[in-house]
């Protein structure tokens, strides 16, 4: 049996066996490398070893373990298997107690990243501007744990490559989203030490205040962007319908009034689908500050981006029709009456927290964002 206590998976192209203590489960062993099906085979040929639904094994006797581990040793030398392990504690078993300690009721979800290639899935996903995506593009991550708490957060906690006590948490961004990688409002990733409850402690003070913030720093920056627009877009389309002519002066017949009124169109639409996710987001996790007027306004809000005929007012496609649809104008002319005050409260209630400055990633409104295809929200 070739056996390494080094914390960090050996060169890529090997078959390998992660062997892990768990008070809970006994030995936890995890078949990882870009050969992991080798190391799969080995320990199901291997007595004791029960496979669980998220791809890892457990011999639970521990004590009386002797014959398994003698097996496991000659199956993993059959089938080029490399074996190494640590003092390090079972991660799942960590994630437990990590998640004990943080406020709220969190699931728990083990996931093995078993070919290198599930790992680079991760990379597009992560919203990180630490330690944790570096690692995941440089070092090999094996294995994580996915945290969730059913509010709409979700972390991911991994092993610090290199280090046999301390641990890497990080964050998914907001459902919302579906373009996250290097996206400059994204929180850091913190390190953790080997004590879960003081580990949940610099968690529960130092990350999940920071993350609040950029989350809350990110939806107002993309909805004044989105609001920018369409008021630009609005101020547009009223000069010209107004003059009946271009700003170069030329005069526009019927038909040339009706081709811009169908861009507006088609260019509102795409802004609104952008926007709204974002907006109603933005929306839920406020508190208002004083003021009636803005609270009559922020309820109305909350109806149009929560209305299905707000949803159904824009078409899949433009009409022929010169004139807007009445729905639409009505859903645009809501928006624009109210969003002031969504946008005045977002900035007058932003989350206090140990976050660093923010740097705005999309124009401040009032200026034009570029035209984009509208992209579907991302799922996981």
């Amino acid at each position: 049996m070739s056996m390494d206590d080094r914390t960090s998976p050996r060169p890529r192209g090997l078959a390998q066996i992660i062997l892990a203590l768990s008070p809970a489960d006994g030995l936890v062993a995890v078949p990882v490398g870009e050969q992991y099906r080798w190391a799969d085979t080995a320990l199901r040929l291997t007595p004791g070893f029960d496979r669980r639904p998220d791809g890892t094994y457990a011999l639970r006797d521990v004590d009386t373990s002797k014959p398994n581990l003698l097996a496991l040793a000659e199956n993993a030398r059959r089938h080029r298997v490399f074996l190494f392990g640590g003092a390090r504690t079972y991660l799942g078993d960590y994630a437990t107690a990590l998640a004990d300690g943080l406020p709220g009721t969190w699931t728990v979800k083990v996931e093995v990243y078993a070919h290198p290639l599930r790992q680079e899935d991760l990379v597009p996903i992560l919203w990180d501007a630490g330690e944790l995506i570096d690692s995941v593009e440089h070092a090999r991550i094996p294995y994580g744990v996915h945290l969730t708490n059913g509010a709409g957060i979700e972390l991911i906690l991994v092993e610090r490559p290199g280090s046999a006590h301390e641990y890497l948490l990080g964050a998914f961004a907001s459902a919302t989203f579906d373009d996250n990688y290097a996206d400059p409002h994204a929180p850091s990733s913190v390190v953790l030490p080997s004590d879960a409850a003081h580990a949940a402690g610099l968690v529960t003070g130092t990350f999940l205040p920071a993350y609040e913030q950029t989350v809350h720093e990110r939806l107002l920056a993309v909805v004044e962007a989105a609001h920018g627009r369409l008021e630009e877009l609005h101020a547009t389309w009223t000069a010209i319908q107004q003059s009946g002519r271009y700003s170069d002066g030329i005069r526009l017949n019927p038909a040339a009034l009706g081709h811009i009124a169908q861009q507006y169109l088609e260019e509102g639409s795409v802004e609104w689908r952008r926007l709204r996710p974002h907006a109603a987001e933005l929306l839920s996790r406020m508190r208002p500050a004083a003021g009636a007027e803005d609270s009559a306004s922020l309820d109305r809000l909350h109806e149009l981006l929560h209305s299905d005929a707000a949803i159904s007012s824009w078409p899949a496609a433009p009409s022929e029709s010169a004139a807007l649809p009445p729905g639409t104008v009505e859903t645009l002319r809501r928006w624009r009456t109210d969003a002031p005050a969504l946008l005045r409260q977002a900035r007058a209630t932003r989350p206090v927290g140990p976050a660093t400055t923010v740097r705005l990633a999309l124009p401040a409104a009032g200026k034009a964002a570029p035209f984009v295809p509208e992209r579907a929200l991302r799922s996981r």
